[in-house]
């Protein structure tokens, strides 16, 4: 059966903060502006209080300031505001989960040094992931779950205080040591599920107009890896090396996507302003986080991004990691898919979490293109050592590119596959998981050698060897005109892969 459609992958429109509250400034409520976060949307519902749902309230003064309280009622989930949805994050793989509001951007943040009634209340007023921001979910029998948060006094559950009199009723707070029907809630998701079949595409023109069009992939390293310059940057630095790569602005306004792997998702609304300051023309930059599954739970948390900055200059929120499709804003419709992915286990005496993959696609149905990227897991002992899931990722990426696009489309698709060639000259194995690909598609670097013609330049400096996994495929019927693959990774460890088709 086909896999749906996960979430319709969004535009991160909107700067992060700039300056991250410490624990020790309880009082306070970092004002910043709200971003539109890419991960999966849930709602909380109180079962101790009746079936209301958790608001944040960010109408509040004073230490009250943006409190959560059961209050909601709500017959339908069109009823529910930005008040009542959270998105769900992790900094540790899914040992833990963190809660972050839609209705003001900021986390959840457990109250540690209130004291009295308000001892260990729940405030979304973190600009950063910590300690105080950390939540254990424990999924109960009835499917519902169980809060536990880490408090002065241990682990506590959280608490809907329905008892509480005024303004106090229903707020929530650690402070249980047992789950009963005040401990319990409902985690009930609300993001849009779109239907991976031909009706989900807006219908290409018809015929299809002659194009000819840049198109660049490019691993940035600009998450968790120290090794690379790019660690911590922000987005407006990454901005500045797209725009580089992209050559003159004459060859630069020849672009119609940029496929961005390993960024942050305060990265894309910088690296959109400086394509468009590099073209002259309106862009959009789509962002989909990869994801780790909760411990004790059914749901999956967006991975969080390292911090930019340092101890001495503040650290800065850069929210979740993932990949990102950059497109002209004639754009209309984008979507991302969750990769079948390896799952949790024990490896020796360690329980070890994985990443759940993504991918994302966009057309421009103005022009009949399509344009999709991915990230496949790594080959690596804790991902996917012996590459079965990567080759269920080729056949998704496949289904998704082909069985699931409308009649009319032109795609290029690819990406950082962590997959070799098949007839790579490389001793990595397995050398078959692209197969399908060459024998569907043209990659804009294949013919370059009579006797290995699906093969093509390295992508990814290894110390002493280098080994292609990084991808542009276009339509058999269409023209590769030229495929650049320059071995200079700059700040990253990949180099890019840029190519010009003529469909």
């Amino acid at each position: 059966m086909r896999q749906i459609a996960r979430r319709v992958a969004v535009l991160c429109s909107a700067l992060f903060a700039v300056v991250a509250v410490t624990p020790g400034q309880a009082q306070a409520v970092e004002a910043r502006p709200v971003p539109v976060t890419a991960s999966d949307k849930y709602a909380l519902k109180s079962v101790g209080a009746d079936g209301l749902y958790v608001s944040v309230e960010v109408d509040a003064a004073g230490d009250r300031q943006a409190m959560l309280r059961a209050r909601k009622a709500a017959a339908t989930l069109d009823e529910l505001t930005s008040q009542e949805k959270f998105t769900l994050h992790t900094d540790d793989k899914g040992w833990t989960a963190t809660l972050r509001s839609e209705a003001n951007g900021n986390y959840v943040t457990t109250e540690r040094n209130f004291t009295s009634t308000h001892k260990n209340l729940l405030r979304a007023r973190g600009t950063t992931v910590g300690e105080w921001e950390k939540i254990q979910l424990e999924k109960q029998t009835d499917d519902t779950y169980a809060l536990k948060a880490w408090t002065n006094d241990g682990y506590k559950y959280v608490t809907a205080e329905v008892l509480d009199p005024g303004t106090d009723d229903g707020l929530l707070r650690a402070r249980g040591d047992s789950v009963g029907s005040w401990q319990r809630f409902q985690l009930v998701p609300l993001g849009e599920e779109n239907a991976s079949d031909a009706g989900s595409r807006p219908a290409p023109v018809s015929p299809a107009p002659a194009a000819d069009f840049r198109v660049m992939t490019w691993n940035l390293c600009a998450n968790s890896n120290s090794t690379c310059v790019n660690h911590r940057v922000e987005g407006a630095a990454l901005g500045d090396q797209i725009a580089a790569r992209m050559g003159t602005v004459t060859e630069a306004k020849q672009y119609r996507a940029v496929f961005l792997q390993e960024i942050c998702e305060s990265h894309a609304k910088a690296i959109e302003t400086k394509l468009e300051a590099k073209t002259g023309t309106g862009w959009d930059v789509r962002f989909a986080p990869i994801k780790y599954t909760v411990d004790k739970s059914s749901v999956k948390a967006a991975k969080t991004c390292d911090l930019a900055g340092s101890k001495e200059t503040g650290w800065r929120d850069r929210g979740s990691y993932g990949i990102g499709l950059a497109v002209p804003d004639s754009n209309v419709w984008y979507t991302s898919y969750d990769l079948p992915s390896p799952q949790n286990k024990t490896i020796g005496t360690e329980w070890v979490r994985m990443e759940q993959r993504t991918a994302i696609c966009a057309v421009l149905p103005a022009q009949a293109l399509q344009f999709c990227s991915a990230h496949f897991s790594a080959g690596l002992p804790e991902d996917d050592a012996d590459g079965s899931k990567r080759e269920e990722q080729a056949a998704k990426l496949q289904e998704i590119v082909h069985a699931y696009t409308q009649p009319g489309y032109r795609t290029v698709y690819g990406g950082d596959l962590n997959s070799i060639p098949p007839d790579s000259a490389s001793p990595d194995t397995p050398n078959d998981l692209m197969t399908s690909a060459y024998a569907a598609d043209k990659e804009c670097d294949e013919g370059l050698s009579s006797t290995r013609p699906r093969d093509g330049r390295s992508t990814k400096p290894l110390g002493s060897r280098s080994i292609k996994i990084d991808y542009l495929f276009g339509p058999s019927a269409g023209t590769v005109v030229s495929c650049d693959v320059t071995a200079d990774a700059g700040l990253s460890d990949h180099y890019p892969v840029k190519a010009q088709f003529r469909f």
